[in-house]
């Protein structure tokens, strides 16, 4: 299962989470406050180097990715139904 790092007003965040509905992808939504202090945030440094959002964790094929014409296009490619 893919995990979104998303933040909800974020507009490169909406366009991904859009897009994923409308391929019909199911995801684990990892959304983080914009303005809130948030796990999220430390698992998303961590694991990309910085607190940029959105960000794509694809553990079954050890994708980590930033960029929402790069998430919509690999997503699409890899589970679009």
């Amino acid at each position: 299962m893919i995990e979104l790092y998303h933040s909800e007003g974020c507009p490169f965040c909406i366009k991904v989470r859009v897009a994923f509905e409308q391929m019909g992808v199911a995801y684990v939504s990892k959304a983080m406050p914009l303005r809130v202090p948030s796990a999220f945030k430390d698992e998303l440094i961590k694991l990309g180097g910085k607190s940029q959002v959105p960000f794509l964790v694809d553990s079954e094929r050890s994708i980590k990715m930033y960029e929402s014409d790069d998430i919509i296009a690999y997503v699409k490619e890899h589970y679009a139904k």
